[in-house]
């Protein structure tokens, strides 16, 4: 379980920093981006900072 969230961890890291979805693949030793993919969810701060603001709508904490 621990390696799970540490591989998570570094992989959000590298997604955060503009590292191809490829090369996160590679280094975690996957063949498919199928494989990488739940590695590469977003937390909610990250989908925070990127959503649009629409008028008259607020995103509650």
């Amino acid at each position: 379980m621990w390696t799970s969230i540490f591989r998570h961890a570094r992989a959000t890291e590298l997604l955060r920093a503009a590292v191809p979805r490829k090369i996160i693949g590679d280094l975690l030793g996957h063949r498919s981006i199928a494989s990488t993919a739940p590695y590469l969810k977003l937390a909610t701060e990250d989908l925070r900072a990127i959503a649009l603001d629409l008028p008259g709508t607020e995103v509650s904490a």
